[in-house]
Parts: structure tokens; C-alpha cells; sequence
């Protein structure tokens, strides 16, 4: 019974830690601090992909972006949007997470151009989707016109393999729309025929990014209202029949 005393002494030194007028506290949260931010232009200049040229009214957003310990985030993040002006030239400052590892820029042409993306990173280089930039470059970005065919012509396309892949994902690797004008409710072939049998160009009636495409498809029927795909880096002659 002597060793007791010592005993509740203990007892009542360790309470008193976590005691306020006799309740039990828990330790304090730690403090949080607001995420730090920092304010970054992306800036470059809009151009015709096939004639290059500066395209005007292509409006600028953000696609995605990621930080570092998160995964790619899409849509929803930033409202800000920019135009490219006459000269082709745009900038679209944006704040972001001070640890950001990249922004996924989305540029949507006015009538008669197709939809590009471009990849900026702090200061490029480690870059392993292409085409990517740092964030202080003012790269040329281009965008390509539409490609429209209608029956009875042929006319020659052109498909850069620097350029973002349809969807920008997966293993369709380089390709292009294509915009088929026909009467309503008709069929149309196409056909094409590369300028380099070397350098093999296809056609396809889905999305490349889906699937490796099928190289060897030469020719391919589109049903009314089909959006078909050129396949595969290189210049080739396309003609359209019914």
C-alpha cells in the first residue's frame, strides 16, 4: 500500500496534461494553411497548319492540368479563357497550384479549322507528350484547316506526325478529319494513295485513339453523316466517288 502514493502522483502528473477543469482535451489541430498559388501567361501564336499564315478568333482554355501528388484533372478548373487576335498571337494568365506539373491547352478555331491541344510544362524538356513547351515559350501553334471533300474531287492532305493525335491519347498515332459533302442520305468512297509508299496512310471511320488503326484500308465507304480519319504521317492524294 506504501508504493501507491508515487503511484497516483504519476497518475495525476500525466492527466493533468490533457485536463481543463476535469474534462479530457485532445492535442490541438494542426494548423492548415491555404494552398500557395502562383499566377503563370501561357502565351503563343495561332497558325494555319497547311499554309501557315496567323489564324485569328481560335479561343483558348484549359483542357487539363496536374500538381505534383495529384493525377490529371480535366474541365471545371479554370474559367478563363483567351481569343487570338489578328495576328494569331493570344496570352491566358492562370492560376495554379504552386507545384503544378502541367496544363493541357485547348484551342477551338472558328469555322473552317479543327480543334489542337499543346502541352506546357514549368520548363519543358522532360516533356513526354508532344507537341510540349515550357511555360515562358510563345510557340507557334498549329492548327489545321478542314478538310473538306465532295464527289468528284481529289484533293491532297497532308498529316504532320508532330502534331496531337486525334483525341490526343491511346496508339492512334498522327491523323486528320476529314469532312465529307454530299447530298443527304448518299454514301460516298474514299479512296488515297500516299506520296511514299514508304510512309503508309490509311483510312478509318473511327476515332484512331480507340484502337491501333488498320493501315492496310486504302478505301472506305462513308455512310451519310460519317466523320472519316487519314491515318498516319505523310502527303497522299485523296479523291472522293460515289
Amino acid at each position: 500500500m506504501r508504493h501507491l502514493g508515487p503511484i497516483a502522483v504519476c497518475a495525476c502528473i500525466i492527466a493533468s496534461v490533457g485536463c481543463d477543469g476535469g474534462k479530457m482535451t485532445g492535442p490541438a489541430p494542426p494548423s492548415s494553411s491555404p494552398t500557395a498559388t502562383v499566377t503563370v501567361a501561357f502565351g503563343g501564336r495561332v497558325v494555319n497548319a497547311d499554309a501557315g499564315g496567323s489564324v485569328a478568333n481560335v479561343r483558348v482554355s484549359v483542357g487539363a492540368w496536374s500538381s505534383i501528388g495529384q493525377g490529371l484533372t480535366t474541365g471545371g478548373y479554370a474559367k478563363e479563357i483567351a481569343t487570338s487576335g489578328e495576328d494569331g498571337t493570344f496570352t491566358l494568365p492562370l492560376t495554379l497550384p504552386s507545384d503544378w506539373k502541367q496544363v493541357d491547352l485547348r484551342f477551338t478555331g472558328p469555322a473552317g479549322y479543327e480543334e489542337t491541344a499543346g502541352h506546357f510544362e514549368p520548363t519543358g524538356g522532360s516533356c513526354n507528350v508532344g507537341p510540349c513547351w515550357a511555360a515562358a515559350d510563345r510557340p507557334a501553334i498549329r492548327i489545321y484547316p478542314t478538310l473538306v471533300i465532295r464527289p468528284g474531287e481529289s484533293v491532297g492532305v497532308r498529316v504532320d506526325a508532330d502534331m496531337p493525335w486525334c483525341g490526343w491519347a491511346g496508339d492512334g498515332g498522327p491523323c486528320r478529319r476529314v469532312l465529307v459533302e454530299a447530298s443527304p442520305g448518299e454514301p460516298v468512297e474514299l479512296e488515297i494513295v500516299p506520296d511514299d509508299s514508304g510512309k503508309p496512310m490509311a483510312l478509318s471511320l473511327e476515332y484512331p485513339f480507340l484502337e491501333p488503326p488498320n493501315m492496310s484500308v486504302r478505301r472506305l465507304m462513308v455512310p451519310p453523316g460519317g466523320f472519316p480519319y487519314v491515318s498516319g504521317a505523310g502527303t497522299a492524294r485523296l479523291t472522293a466517288r460515289r
